[in-house]
């Protein structure tokens, strides 16, 4: 447990091939600052080594069947996602990775950095892209690894135990036709499998063609010793001095992969806080468990929901764990991606650097006259079909004014909830602040109105357009009936 008062130790975890989606990280790259600094920091280097940026690879399904796009966009993302939460306060006490997921748990720990990682994560594409993709992944259902190796050692070398991720979760790989019977005995025995959607069968001897070809490049990276602690797949313990090397990623690509040892060893070490850097929740559900309930789990990117809200999420319920989230880096800077009010006629025109790529006019990035402390979205917005605006004054005996708002359901439980609006001198034009709907037209009450909602909540770089056509309707229209919460503290 960890004592009061005390920061939790938190522990990254870094997904491997086969959890990616088309669409992964596109959202958050084009609302979020922090994380697109990240990318495009290193999009040349990208570029030169793949052909393609990293953003065509994130977006587009066909490349992600190619070995040598996805593998150094997936160790991208990761390394950018881990800048991305590093830069809002949260950071890794240890590290473990998945399979490909260790090369960027290796970057993140120190032991080379991104451009030497591209490098080598390049390289380990495009020998998997020489490799024939033949074979294919199973993760088994059991309770009995030894019997489990048992079956699978009984195909000779046409089939290996490829992971060790959960106490029953185990990943085997092998040829199509001992896969085959192994599914078929692994059925026999009322095991549940799932096939996995995988370019090679990953850690088996199918895929051995491309060790010496990884081994070359690895060879040409300089390896430092861990600075964050880092449990290996290939033991599952903690690496030391001179473990990390080119032979160990020659000796990494065809043995299992030990995670559920390393997640154990975070454990061991302290950490009770996890969050998985990357798209997907495999090993979040794989960490989870062995777990007894006390730890925090946070997955991954997921297609099902915004990059906004899981990270805003995240970054909730880790204040909540006592972790301090630096809001002030999170919020800052404010840019409106979309037309906003008060923009003039001509806001839907080309902005600075002149019309997009592809001709059409780029959106106007101008940052909002205004600051807020944090925003807390609670699940329940997501089914919240109705609501209303509730605006709780700040005393404070200054000239600024700053509020506390809450969208509330029907059955008045918050759903959106904005800390420390502070809106400036005053409100109106004349304070730069947005505008208010006449008091005629809002009974009187401290009602936003549903543009100055939109100005809100495009300012936080943190909902997309989905969500915002989604949450507008819970601010009340005029004449709606708005309950104002006190104006004392």
């Amino acid at each position: 447990m960890t004592a009061a008062g005390a920061r939790p130790r938190t522990g990254f975890l870094f997904s491997g091939q086969s959890a990616e989606y088309v669409g992964m990280g596109v959202e958050l790259h084009r609302e979020h600052a922090l994380f697109r600094a990240g990318i495009d920091r290193h999009a040349d280097r990208f570029r030169r080594l793949t052909g393609v940026g990293p953003l065509d690879v994130f977006a587009d399904p066909a490349a992600q069947t190619r070995a040598e796009l996805l593998q150094p966009a997936v160790f991208l993302l990761q390394v950018a996602l881990a800048e991305f939460w590093t830069s809002c306060g949260v950071r890794p006490d240890a590290v473990v990775g998945h399979s490909l997921g260790e090369y960027a748990a290796a970057c993140v720990a120190g032991v080379f950095g991104v451009e030497e990682g591209l490098e080598l994560v390049s390289a380990r594409g495009r020998a998997f892209a020489a490799v024939p993709g033949a074979g294919r992944m199973v993760a088994v259902g059991g309770s009995d690894p030894a019997e489990l190796e048992r079956l699978v050692a009984a195909q000779g070398g046409a089939a290996s135990v490829a992971a060790y991720n959960a106490p029953e979760r185990i990943v085997v790989s092998g040829t199509d036709t001992a896969m085959g019977e192994l599914v078929a005995a692994f059925e026999r025995q009322g095991l549940l499998t799932i096939p996995l959607e995988t370019t090679h069968a990953f850690h088996s001897t199918l895929v051995a063609p491309a060790v010496p070809a990884l081994v070359s490049a690895a060879g040409r990276i300089r390896h430092r010793t861990p600075a964050v602690p880092m449990a290996l797949n290939l033991t599952g313990g903690w690496a030391g001095g001179g473990e990390l090397g080119a032979e160990y990623w020659g000796r990494q690509l065809t043995s299992p992969v030990r995670f559920m040892a390393g997640v154990r060893a975070l454990m061991d070490g302290g950490c009770t806080v996890f969050v998985e850097v990357g798209p997907g929740r495999t090993l979040t559900t794989a960490g989870r468990a062995q777990s007894d309930g006390s730890e925090l789990w946070l997955t991954g990117l997921s297609p099902r929901t915004p990059d906004s809200v899981t990270v805003l999420e995240h970054l909730t319920r880790l204040e909540e764990a006592g972790i301090p989230v630096d809001w002030v880096r999170y919020h800052a800077p404010f840019r409106a991606t979309r037309r906003t009010v008060g923009d003039g006629p001509g806001a839907d025109g080309p902005g600075p650097d002149g019309p997009g790529a592809d001709g059409s006019a780029s959106a106007p990035s101008t940052e909002l006259p205004f600051r807020i402390e944090r925003v807390v979205i609670h699940e329940s917005a997501s089914a919240a079909r109705s609501g209303v605006a509730v605006v709780r004054h700040r005393a404070g005996g200054t000239a600024r004014e700053v509020v506390d708002v809450s969208v509330v359901d029907d059955a008045g439980r918050p759903v959106v909830e904005v800390f420390g609006l502070d809106l400036g001198a005053g409100t109106g034009e004349k304070a730069g602040g947005p505008d208010r709907l006449p008091p005629e037209e809002t009974g009187g009450s401290d009602q936003l109105s549903p543009e100055e909602a939109e100005r809100l909540l495009a300012s936080l770089d943190a909902l997309t357009e989905d969500q915002l056509h989604a949450l507008l309707p819970l601010w009340a229209g005029p004449g709606a009936s708005t309950p104002v919460a006190s104006t004392e503290e």
